[in-house]
């Protein structure tokens, strides 16, 4: 009996040849997820170390009962995410004493680190004139940019933006005790998780779009290596609720600097009365809906919103390239109401679905184009990639997800390489979608 061997695995494509023959090719349908967030030292789940759980139960286990990640994790279970491909990544607080500014506007250093401090009054003072009155003055949190206050004796910090204003008349020495989080560290991290040509979602728990624009660079640094991630955040708030002192999105202002076909960004952010986002809930359902669902007004089984848009305000967001995540101002049912990513794009449509499509189309022809390695690079090798392609092509067009509008070609580069162009009509685009592919054996 000939030998089998599989290439590639799941979530992902999986050939499998014996004998030197293809003889089977199954797509994935699912996707790794991983989030990245704040973790309990009561739980067993180390600073930056992938960790999966059991259960619900042992979300808690891991990463202390309540926690950030402990409650964002069951979110993504409750949503689909598949218990076998979720990951956990706590990262590490870091606690900083008496850093001193000489000016009432001032951001926070985070230790030469770009993101967000930690969100708890109870970690954070600010003492005016140290050394002398030494007085802590009271803490206000504020979301626009810079923080806006006019009480004296107040210092308005935006903890997202870490940017401070104090109201101050004459003084202009402080001394500052906050914590930040490592997310840089914890990202990094990430690409541990995701298998040679896998796919998966990675999704950090913040709204700083500092943060945003490291892990759209991370994404695009795993996709180069083909490790198709796809980076999830949510959008960064620009304004304060008028009736209270959250965080809030003014839609027709509000602008970032993201422009990625692979990251995607939503709003608003998160759940009511609740530093906690809804990014958990919305990764799970993206890494687990079915390869044909598009998640657009897919509704998400989460907390109440403590932000609630209405239509305009929703298309607002759709226009900027964020995904609304819209719960009627009147309360019900939370609902997706969008799916497009954060490209600008306009030669094809850049949403969840058609990115999803050409994501496991790259996936087939790579993982078929492996499973030939160390082949006699000879024609009768190409066409049987090329029929292989074809066919499951073939019944991607069979399953209503791409058009008959598809072609595979498989050529020599050289003795030690194949290329192999493609290019598929995602249904519902009108522009056909084209790559290339290399083979190094």
């Amino acid at each position: 009996m000939a030998s089998t061997t599989t290439y590639g695995q799941f979530p992902g494509v999986q050939v499998t040849t014996a004998g030197g023959a293809i003889t089977g090719v199954a797509v994935g349908r699912e996707q790794n997820l991983i989030l990245i967030g704040n973790g309990d030292s009561s739980g067993s789940a180390a600073v930056n170390e992938p960790t999966q759980i059991k259960s619900r139960l042992d979300a808690g286990r891991k990463f202390g009962d309540g926690s950030e990640l402990a409650t964002q994790m069951k979110d993504a279970l409750a949503n689909g995410a598949n218990i076998n491909f979720l990951y956990g990544i706590r990262y590490k607080e870091v606690s900083v004493s008496a850093e001193n500014k000489t000016t009432s506007s001032f951001t926070l250093d985070r230790g030469g680190n770009p993101g967000p401090i930690i969100e708890d009054k109870s970690l954070i003072t600010v003492k005016e004139d140290p050394g002398n009155e030494n007085t802590d003055l009271d803490i206000e949190f504020r979301y626009d940019s810079p923080p806006a206050g006019d009480t004296s004796g107040t210092a308005y910090i935006n903890p997202i933006t870490a940017e401070v204003e104090v109201k101050e008349e004459s003084t202009v020495d402080f001394d500052v005790n906050y914590s930040y989080p490592d997310i840089a560290s914890a990202l990094g991290e990430a690409s541990t998780v995701i298998g040679d040509e896998e796919t998966a979602i990675i999704a950090v728990l913040t709204e700083n779009e500092d943060i945003a624009t490291d892990l759209s660079g991370e994404v695009n640094t795993l996709r180069g290596e083909y490790k198709l991630a796809l980076g999830l955040q949510a959008a960064e708030p620009n304004a304060n609720n008028d009736d209270s002192t959250n965080p809030d999105y003014d839609t027709g202002a509000y602008a970032d600097s993201i422009d990625n076909d692979s990251m995607f960004l939503h709003a608003p952010a998160r759940k009511e009365d609740s530093v906690g986002t809804i990014t958990g809930a919305l990764g799970g359902l993206m890494a687990g809906n079915a390869l044909d669902d598009s998640i657009y007004s897919d509704s998400l089984t989460v907390d109440n919103l403590d932000d609630r848009l209405s239509k305009s305000e929703a298309q607002d967001l759709r226009d900027s390239q964020v995904v609304p995540v819209r719960q009627p101002p009147q309360g019900g049912s939370i609902e997706v109401a969008g799916n497009k990513s954060t490209s600008t794009e306009s030669d094809w449509v850049r949403d969840y679905f058609t990115k999803r499509i050409v994501d496991q189309t790259i996936l087939i022809a790579k993982t078929v184009g492996d499973s030939v390695i160390g082949r006699i690079n000879d024609q009768q090798t190409r066409e049987t990639v090329e029929t292989t392609i074809t066919s499951e092509l073939k019944g991607l067009e069979e399953d209503g997800l791409i058009t008959t509008d598809y072609f595979v070609d498989v050529y020599e580069v050289d003795t030690n390489t194949v290329g192999i162009d493609l290019g598929i009509t995602p249904e519902g685009v009108v522009k056909r979608v084209e790559v290339s592919i290399t083979i190094n054996a």
